[in-house]
């Protein structure tokens, strides 16, 4: 028996010598594959043999071993018997596997002459976007990193487009794939079914996993997968597991590439590379809008530009380009063409829209649960085409009950991003902006709004208007409020509401905000609405808070910030349910005694900026959960650090020289999000001591004539990573601001009336030259300086501001350049408002810079606008969109 053990031992150091054998080989033909040859049909095929030997010869070793496991019967003896007489045949096989290999001269040879070539598509059919990330795919299955690739975007993208792009295109790259399967997955796929169709495309009989996983095993291969919805273990259809770090994958390509809505699916499938589709920019989006259109528009010129907006009106989205384009394919009355623009602009649905939302909505019904799904529809309250802040949202979703048992405001923060974080994985929204903002795309947000307008099931439908310009709802319309559930009137200019007849029983949720004109409520109207929940009157016109508010025994949320309410009603105490109330940028003054102590389940309390509340009623504030407001005494300044302050205004404090930044605090309350001082005139510094950072996103400082200095412990862009806007006014004792330099998400800076400050950016910042790697100014968009008469210079060295998007600059007569480096004008769009006159003594570094600047200013103006690009004026409108205040002076 000794000898079956000798002869094993000679097949493995034979079979280890033939793989030394094959190792070099291999390492041969990738040095010729890297100029550009490929293998021989006859050197893969003895690579095929030798894979297949180390197989076999494993497998023996493993035979061979239970033997002595199972004693010496004579079972065990045949055994060891059978398996001698194996070593000596595998032994035999190998050695003239080795000599074959002597008799392969030639490994590797050129490859025919359709080599993988530039792009074989027609931009004309496809799109430019389209041909770019077919490229991308390109490389990625001809680089052997990339095993699994995942191509993920919003419903209607062009994901399915790509993939028939890709299959098309597979034969003319010369890939060396012997198989390329197509599989469309779809939203409630089947395995077996996916095995059938995998089967099939194989000439397979059998749709089994081992008969798949077996066949394709020692094939070159490419899956497409299309629409995938979930995450999919790919080995039990069978295909084998492109990731495998075995022998198999080195020697033959495994590639797979699977479309879907969510980027977590990607996330969950492990892609080694994950490439997200755009929507078209007007330009090409234009153009594939004329392409599914069977008439020249040249020949129709009365309709091309109602086309145009028809086509604008679908937002890039190659799904509703497509369908549109086809459904006016031969439209030339000019009627019909606007009747397509009001249904695009929501004002009616036609089949055509109603099928294509229809397609859109599986994106919705996938959300995990119905909370999701109503977060997602409170979208629709928003107009189309504008940012959100995302604070908004999340104060919409608490209003709403969508958010609830949180122990702070930071926490229901946390939970509200967790959830916009999963509709963005769903392709259902966008966030800019280091996610301050999120915005829904034009077509999507028709989904949301057309799905919330419908009574389906449990939902109870809404009644959404916005951006229409009319006097004031009609009866009629007033009349559906009895079935409605919630009812948003946003930005349409009204200057009064109806009576409402009749009681609304099922009415949750009013929101009647961005209506300046309407400046007051029907006496009898919130009586009608028993079960109201949530109530948004912000920026209206309203003067009054009616005392029928009263009647609102279940309101639980009020927002009347921005509205000139100048006093709450003693009847507001009678809401006991009331969660929160918001009462932002209102004189409010201090609150009436006794009205917080009625409000017995109040956790969110806004008064910011002007509004206070009396120091013995403090004690009732340590058990909110949000608190924004002022502090006029140090009798509350030094109680702030016991309650859970999100912004806070220090007004008129005298006697305080030094500001103490961990006094306003507490590690269990967190920092607050925005902070302002204002006219405490004996303050000379600001102390931050601070060993980590602090969540502050807004600075401002108005009327500190005394304040000198900042004090820090750390480096400000270490302490303070989250601050966006530092607004300084009438500090005139500050000659420099040098800490705003390196500030990692600093967007809009603002100086105004700061007499002694003449350098920006002082001498203390030596290293800049010494260090380019830094960048200065990382995320600037707004610059403002007005009336600093002793400012010479902003720095005393050219920056950076690689975002500077609109400038400002009035009333400062000494200064006399701008320290700008040349690669200032290629910023996508620059925009410099300021004196005439003072532009044209200005001295530059470079002579090529301000040639570049255009003007469309009068000569008789003083005031002259230079620009860069294509960007708008600065407007007072740029602020309030990205910050939510009123507060910023230009």
């Amino acid at each position: 028996m000794m000898h079956a053990e000798a002869r094993l031992l000679d097949l493995v150091g034979a079979m280890e010598d033939l793989k030394a054998m094959r190792n070099r080989v291999l390492r041969e033909i990738e040095l010729q594959e890297e100029k550009g040859k490929q293998r021989t049909q006859k050197v893969q095929a003895w690579l095929d043999k030798v894979l297949d030997m180390d197989q076999c010869t494993n497998q023996l070793v493993i035979d061979f071993s239970r033997c002595f496991v199972t004693g010496c019967c004579s079972l065990n003896i045949y055994s060891r018997l059978n398996g001698s007489r194996k070593a000596t045949k595998f032994k035999k096989e190998i050695d003239e596997l080795m000599k074959e290999k002597n008799h392969l001269s030639v490994l590797a040879k050129r490859r025919p002459s359709n080599p993988v070539i530039d792009m074989p598509i027609s931009t004309t059919n496809i799109g430019i976007m389209i041909g770019s990330n077919l490229r991308i795919v390109r490389d990625c299955l001809a680089d052997k990193t990339f095993g699994i690739i995942g191509i993920y975007g919003m419903g209607g993208i062009g994901k399915t487009t790509l993939m028939k792009e890709i299959e098309r295109s597979i034969d003319d790259w010369n890939m060396g794939f012997d198989y390329v399967i197509y599989v469309r997955a779809s939203y409630e796929h089947h395995v077996e079914d996916l095995r059938d169709c995998i089967a099939e495309q194989l000439s397979l009989c059998e749709p089994s996993m081992e008969t798949i996983f077996k066949f394709l095993k020692y094939k070159n291969f490419l899956l497409l997968l299309d629409d995938l919805w979930e995450e999919l273990d790919i080995t039990v259809l069978g295909i084998p597991d492109p990731r495998d770090n075995s022998v198999i994958t080195t020697l033959y390509k495994h590639k797979v590439v699977f479309t879907t809505r969510s980027k977590q699916v990607c996330d969950c499938m492990r892609a080694d590379k994950k490439i997200k589709l755009e929507c078209l920019d007007k330009d090409e989006g234009w153009q594939l809008f004329k392409e599914n259109l069977a008439m020249n528009l040249e020949d129709v010129p009365s309709i091309e530009e109602v086309a145009r907006e028809v086509a604008n009106l679908c937002g890039g989205l190659p799904l509703a380009l497509i369908m549109v384009g086809r459904a006016m394919s031969n439209q030339t009355w000019l009627a019909k063409w606007n009747l397509m623009l009001d249904q695009l602009q929501g004002r009616h649905l036609s089949s055509l829209c109603e099928s294509m939302l229809l397609y859109l909505r599986s994106s919705y019904d996938s959300l995990a649960h119905e909370t999701l799904q109503q977060c997602f529809l409170c979208f629709c309250l928003w107009p189309k085409r504008k940012l959100i802040l995302i604070e908004d949202l999340i104060k919409c979703w608490l209003g709403f009950g969508l958010i609830y048992y949180f122990d702070s405001i930071s926490e229901a923060y946390m939970h509200g991003c967790y959830i916009i974080k999963v509709l963005e994985e769903a392709s259902l929204v966008i966030t800019h902006d280091n996610r301050t903002v999120v915005e829904v795309h034009e077509v999507i947000h028709d989904m949301a709004q057309w799905i919330a307008s419908r009574a389906e099931g449990d939902h109870i439908a809404w009644f959404v208007k916005q951006n229409i310009i009319f006097e004031q709802l009609s009866s009629e319309e007033m009349e559906t409020w009895i079935q409605l559930e919630r009812v948003s009137i946003i930005n349409c200019d009204m200057n009064s509401l109806p009576e409402l007849q009749c009681q609304c029983p099922s009415l949750l949720s009013l929101s009647i905000q961005h209506n300046q004109r309407l400046e007051n409520l029907p006496k009898i109207f919130l009586r009608q609405m028993p079960n109201l929940t949530y109530l948004n009157l912000s920026s209206t016109g309203i003067d009054e808070l009616p005392t029928e508010i009263t009647h609102l025994f279940n309101l639980e949320f009020l927002d009347i910030s921005r509205t000139r309410i100048k006093s709450l009603p003693h009847e507001l105490g009678n809401l006991k349910k009331l969660k929160c109330l918001l009462c932002g940028y209102l004189f409010l003054g201090k609150l009436q005694a006794g009205l917080l102590s009625n409000l017995c389940n109040l956790q969110v309390l806004d008064l910011y900026p002007y509004g206070c509340v009396e120091p013995k009623e403090l004690e009732i504030l340590r058990g909110f959960k949000s608190i924004g407001m002022r502090a006029s005494s140090n009798e509350i300044l030094q109680q702030l650090s016991d309650l859970p302050i999100v912004n806070i205004n220090i007004q008129e404090i005298e006697g305080l020289q030094t500001l103490q930044f961990s006094s306003l605090t507490s590690e269990g309350h967190g920092w607050p999000k925005e902070f302002q001082i204002r006219s405490c005139t004996t303050i000379q510094n600001l102390v931050i001591t601070h060993g980590t950072k602090i969540s502050l996103k807004f600075l401002k400082l108005f009327d500190l004539p005394k304040l000198r200095s900042f004090v820090w412990r750390i480096e400000p862009k270490e302490v303070l990573p989250v601050l966006q806007l530092v607004q300084i006014e009438e500090c005139h004792s500050l000659t420099s601001l040098h800490w705003v330099l390196h500030l990692p998400l600093l967007r809009a800076l603002l100086l105004k009336n700061c007499d002694a400050m003449e350098e920006l950016v002082n001498g203390e910042v030596g290293e800049i030259e010494e260090d380019d790697a830094i960048t200065t100014f990382p995320k600037l968009k707004y610059l403002t300086i007005l009336g600093l008469p002793k400012l010479v210079k902003i720095s005393h060295c050219t920056l950076d501001f690689p975002h500077l998007s609109k400038v400002h600059l009035e009333g400062c007569p000494s200064l006399k350049r701008l320290p700008f480096k040349p690669g200032i004008v290629n910023n996508r769009g620059l925009f410099i408002k300021c004196e005439k006159i003072w532009w044209e003594k200005l001295e530059w570094d470079d002579a090529t810079i301000p040639s570049q600047f255009c003007s469309n200013s009068s000569e008789d103006e003083e005031i002259a606008d230079f620009f860069v690009g294509g960007v708008r004026p600065l407007g007072h409108r740029d602020f309030l969109e990205i910050f939510g205040f009123d507060e910023v002076m230009l």
